[in-house]
């Protein structure tokens, strides 16, 4: 057999392969026997009819086959004999059969980029001081209070704070533009309601109407009325007072403490680990930048592609989620790529850098490691731990989650190698 390898963009590579006539025989003799044993020809039964009568009849299907069998033995032993390391599938294209029967054929792929990391040690980075406040505390425990909150129907107008709850139409220019929204809880108050109106409502009482004067958001589900001024005709069904809970034993419990002191204390832990993992977070994305401005080679284009639609996937159901139509998006579709291009490669280029970071420092992960990510996954989900690992087997998601644990590891390494100045 013969290859030749061609060097094209980047980390592209094209391999021209020729496979001699006697391995296309040896093949071609394969599948004739294959067929043969099934082939239904009418006089004979299966495996019983000459050769000739079955390929008259399936001969395109057993040349077809032999290819189908060759092509991969053949780039197999190119990819060997030219000690390439690809990292995506090959792309086959100029097949052909000479008269001579010598199978020819390219195969374009793309290969692991050569990197050489270095001065990964003694990064600097700069750290927030963690520290927790009395101020952050109470904000916490009011947040916790508002959710045990309760919610009573009262008589006199809607005041600052109180809950309407309403139905809702949209118009503009006198016509309705939107489906009527009944039942919807609005809070009186500027800062927190629907488009900053639940304080028009205050002084309504139950069944009065009012129709306020709002402009409709940019990313507003229907396109054509984005941005533009619109009217809410608003019609209070129910004014309700929202009353918290005291700040006592009782709601203690409620938080699974035997008083407040203990709820602040938790609080107050739970905030100090929430900032030192948001710094760790920080810190590593420091390091991750530095790492991406001091190494600059070729990333393989595949891996960019592939990279880009997880990417322009996820960005995609998040527009969904916030009520951008389904139309805006495709229109926006080639944008939203253009800026999510530069954020694919820059995550392939660090994959390639830990990656060799960790071949460096033998880095790897062990079972038991990848155990307790899944237990602790299946614990915030209240999920048995064995059939979480048993999805994570069925579904080929075991390889990933290693790779991603190994990244993990890595940058811990390189975090507590690193120069760290606390702000």
């Amino acid at each position: 057999m013969k290859s030749k390898l061609k060097k094209l963009e980047g980390t592209a590579r094209q391999l021209e392969v020729e496979m001699p006539k006697k391995m296309y025989d040896d093949v071609f003799e394969e599948v004739l026997r294959d067929v043969c044993r099934t082939a239904s020809i009418p006089g004979f039964r299966p495996g019983k009819a000459p050769k000739d009568m079955v390929m008259k009849k399936h001969g395109k299907e057993v040349h077809d086959e032999v290819k189908q069998r060759l092509i991969p033995r053949g780039y197999e032993q190119a990819v060997q004999e030219n000690d390439l390391n690809p990292v995506s599938y090959p792309q086959i294209s100029d097949i052909l059969v000479s008269e001579q029967g010598v199978l020819s054929f390219k195969a374009t792929l793309d290969v692991q980029p050569e990197v050489s990391v270095k001065n990964y040690k003694g990064i600097k980075v700069a750290a927030e001081k963690v520290a927790v406040d009395d101020k952050e505390v109470d904000e916490t425990i009011e947040r916790m209070r508002n959710m045990q909150a309760e919610f009573k129907d009262v008589d006199h107008p809607v005041k600052k704070g109180d809950f309407a709850v309403c139905d809702v139409e949209t118009l503009m220019n006198g016509e309705v533009i939107s489906k009527k929204r009944e039942k919807m809880w609005i809070e009186a108050d500027k800062e927190v309601s629907l488009l900053g109106v639940g304080e028009e409502l205050c002084g309504m009482n139950k069944g009065d109407s009012k129709e306020i004067d709002v402009k409709l958001p940019e990313n507003y589900p229907d396109g054509k009325y984005a941005g533009k001024e619109a009217v809410f005709k608003v019609e209070v069904r129910e004014v309700k007072e929202k009353v918290l809970p005291a700040l006592d034993e009782e709601l203690a419990k409620k938080f699974g403490k035997e008083n407040m002191s203990e709820v602040r204390e938790e609080i107050g832990k739970q905030l100090s680990e929430r900032k030192e993992m948001n710094s760790r977070i920080k810190s590593k994305n420091e390091i991750m930048k530095y790492l991406l401005d001091k190494n600059k080679f070729h990333v393989p284009g595949s891996m960019v592609r592939r990279q880009l639609k997880v990417l322009m996937e996820r960005a995609e159901n998040e527009l969904l989620s916030k009520g951008v139509a389904k139309d805006v998006i495709e229109s926006h579709k080639d944008k939203l790529s253009g800026q999510l291009a530069k954020e694919a490669e820059d995550k392939v280029r660090l994959y390639f850098i830990l990656d060799e970071i960790a071949r460096i420092e033998d880095v790897n992960v062990t079972g038991e490691e990848m155990d307790a990510w899944l237990r602790n996954l299946a614990s915030s989900y209240n999920q048995e731990f064995d059939k979480v690992k048993q999805y994570y087997a069925d579904n080929d998601l075991m390889g990933g989650l290693e790779e991603q644990l190994r990244e993990e590891k890595t940058l811990d390494l390189l975090l507590s190698a690193a120069n760290v100045t606390e702000k």
